[in-house]
């Protein structure tokens, strides 16, 4: 037997998480209730009805539909009286005429309320039961165009096209609300003016800022304003920094290959040691190639103290004596 939980997907007795809409509703009936109840005998409403309360304003949408639920809202129910505020005489009338069958409904979704009556008074629907309201009102996927899928399967061909129609239900629901798919990746929705992401413009900006470390890597005397002829967006600060990530890297580089000198002493080795130092002095003063003399360096030019150990492993190798 399997006795894993059901999902509550589907099933009419499941109760939907409390949003953020919902919380601001409740606040709000609260709130009213507190001042007009100026004697202490008033009836108030406590952590029990609220909660009841919550229950029945997240479902009334699916027990009387979009249309009813915006023009009626639960506001108490009392020993199975269920209390509504009404916006007009009109739709007063409509709520007599359904309120057999929303009390059916109503006792399915919620049997442990008993639910036996229905009174609806004149009164205001909440703009917080509006907002929530309006997160819900999307286009019906029942309505969109249907497409074909080549296969022969029809299981997977239905499931296919129920998929299709409900996420053009979505996009068209995006859209009335102001957004788009990017026109970049076309596969987020945006309502930025330009019509991009924010992952499409982060994907681009670290792009650019690679194609710029790169650039600075092989010429590390640039200068920002040089930089910026290739990304216009690219500040002092990040200049900056970049600089000081490559010139972290470039020591650490040099560190590894003294670190192997020390062990057996190669030229070429030594020569690479010696290229990535001219490029950590110019990331870490600004000079020019031909600025830089790895024998005369002054000490303030010098990124790292160990570096005049780095610079006479080749005469340690040798059995020179440096100079």
């Amino acid at each position: 037997m399997d006795n894993r939980k059901q999902s509550g997907r589907g099933r009419i007795n499941a109760i939907k998480p409390a949003g953020f809409t919902l919380v601001k509703a409740l606040h709000g009936f609260r709130e009213k209730n507190r001042k007009a109840s100026d004697d202490k005998s008033r009836y108030l409403l406590g952590a029990r009805e609220m909660m009841v309360l919550g229950r029945l304003i997240n479902s009334w949408k699916d027990v009387v539909g979009l249309q009813l639920a915006h023009k009626t809202c639960p506001t108490r129910l009392i020993r199975g009286c269920l209390y509504l505020n009404v916006s007009d005489s009109q739709w007063m009338q409509t709520l007599l005429f359904l309120k057999g069958t929303i009390i059916e409904k109503l006792n399915q979704l919620f049997p442990d309320m008993k639910i036996h009556e229905i009174i609806g008074r004149p009164g205001e629907i909440s703009a917080a039961v509006e907002e929530m309201l309006a997160d819900a009102d999307w286009p019906d996927w029942h309505q969109e165009k249907a497409q074909s899928f080549p296969t022969d399967d029809a299981e997977m061909a239905g499931l296919l096209e129920r998929c299709q129609r409900k996420l053009d239900a979505r996009l068209r629901g995006l859209r009335q609300r102001g957004f788009e798919l990017c026109r970049s990746c076309e596969a987020t929705v945006t309502d930025s003016p330009d019509g991009v992401c924010a992952v499409c413009v982060f994907a681009a900006r670290e792009k650019n800022r690679a194609e710029v470390r790169a650039l600075v890597k092989e010429m590390p005397w640039l200068m920002l304003d040089e930089v910026q002829e290739f990304d216009e967006q690219l500040s002092s600060i990040e200049f900056s920094a970049l600089k000081l990530e490559l010139l972290e890297d470039t020591l650490a580089f040099v560190k590894e290959l003294a670190t192997e000198l020390a062990g057996e002493f190669s030229e070429a080795i030594d020569h690479q040691m010696r290229k990535e130092m001219v490029r950590a002095v110019m990331l870490y003063t600004g000079c020019m190639p031909d600025e830089v003399d790895l024998d005369q360096l002054h000490p303030e030019q010098m990124p790292d103290p160990e570096w005049p150990v780095y610079l006479n492993l080749k005469d340690l190798a040798t059995g020179e004596q440096p100079c």
